[in-house]
């Protein structure tokens, strides 16, 4: 069982699922309250109309839908527990992905949504025109990880995020979130690695480390790990040093990277 301590107060939280029931419904209410932190780049709609597969015809109900704060993507969002079957979680997304998507009937439907619950009027014209520029990506969340699930909806080309949730003995939760969570980028780069130090890259181009400083730290997100860096500049160059014991980053002369920062000058590293 999986536990989380918070060294300030010296509380133990456990994973929820180990000590009490809790259904798909409860899930869905957790991460709809968190959705500002978690898709701080999208508006995330309650979305419950049925989509039907152009291929087997069977239906589904999304849980949520994701419209990206510029209108340019969007995103069909299912909610899964673990204890539900691969088969079934499987069904769900290729329904999704090969779904008739109704573009008259869901663009009123998210239309009265965005004035339900963001106050904002958003025109047919411009919610049509967004669901009729391309298919939408598909997450699934699921508030435990496994490694055929996440193998077996990379095939399908479905992202994977996690949403867990601990609980501690006054009844207060936290939840820990990892995986492949829709992010949108202001700035990208290439990144080497150095060719004699290691635990040295390169940041190639033109990158700009809002407020950062030679030798201060940058945290970048790969994967699920936090890792951190120390930027170091040297005749018109930028480098980034590993700061740590066990680097997740592979470093050999044949891997490399993209480096991402997002409007809240977050940063990520992604295989590329």
């Amino acid at each position: 069982m999986s536990r989380i301590l918070t060294p300030t107060n010296g509380e133990w939280f456990d994973e929820l699922k180990a000590v009490a029931y809790y259904s798909e419904t409860d899930l869905e209410k957790w991460i709809y309250q968190h959705a500002k932190s978690l898709f701080p780049h999208h508006y995330v709609i309650p979305f419950k109309k049925e989509v039907v597969s152009r291929v087997t015809r069977k239906i589904s109900k999304p849980d949520f839908a994701l419209i990206r704060h510029d209108f340019l993507d969007w995103t069909m969002v299912e909610v899964e527990l673990k204890r539900h079957t691969l088969d079934h979680v499987l069904g769900q997304a290729r329904v999704f992905l090969n779904g008739e998507y109704n573009l008259p009937e869901i663009a009123k439907y998210v239309q009265i949504k965005f004035w339900k619950l963001y106050k904002k009027r958003v025109t047919l014209c411009r919610l049509k025109n967004l669901f009729n520029s391309g298919s939408p990506s598909i997450l699934v969340i699921v508030d435990e990880y496994t490694e055929d699930w996440k193998k077996e909806l990379k095939k399908l080309g479905v992202k994977f995020g996690i949403f867990e949730i601990y609980k501690n003995a006054r009844g207060h939760h936290v939840y820990r979130t990892f995986g492949e969570y829709p992010e949108v980028y202001d700035k990208e780069a290439h990144c080497r690695p150095h060719k004699s130090i290691p635990n040295l890259i390169e940041v190639i181009g033109n990158f700009a480390f809002t407020k950062i400083g030679e030798g201060e730290m940058v945290y970048v997100s790969y994967d699920e790990y936090l890792t951190q860096w120390c930027l170091l500049k040297e005749r018109r160059r930028q480098y980034l040093r590993f700061v740590g014991i066990s680097n997740p980053l592979t470093l050999s002369h044949s891997d490399t990277y993209s480096l991402y920062r997002d409007k809240f000058n977050k940063y990520y590293f992604k295989r590329s």
